[in-house]
């Protein structure tokens, strides 16, 4: 994969995290804490695995990373309807 920013090869590996893991749209505010219902009110959108499955760590998504462009991306293709 080629960082779309420089244009050289990205370091290939998985995402991983804990509780939680979702996207939050630009303007709103991250939450103090983290339920999936606030989260719904933010607009967040849940990403995989959730955090029942974090003990497991088999299901990250393929992630991408260019250490000069510091830019991370990964491919939840596999992993949500």
């Amino acid at each position: 994969m080629l960082c779309p920013k420089c244009g050289k090869e990205m370091k290939k590996g998985f995402l991983c995290g804990r509780g939680y893991n979702y996207f939050l749209p630009e303007g709103e505010k991250a939450p103090n804490l983290l339920s999936k219902k606030i989260l719904e009110k933010k607009h967040a959108i849940l990403l995989p695995p959730d955090d029942i499955c974090i003990a497991f760590c088999q299901n990250w998504p393929k992630a991408f990373w260019c250490g000069d462009c510091k830019i991370l991306l990964a491919d939840y293709s596999e992993l949500m309807e």
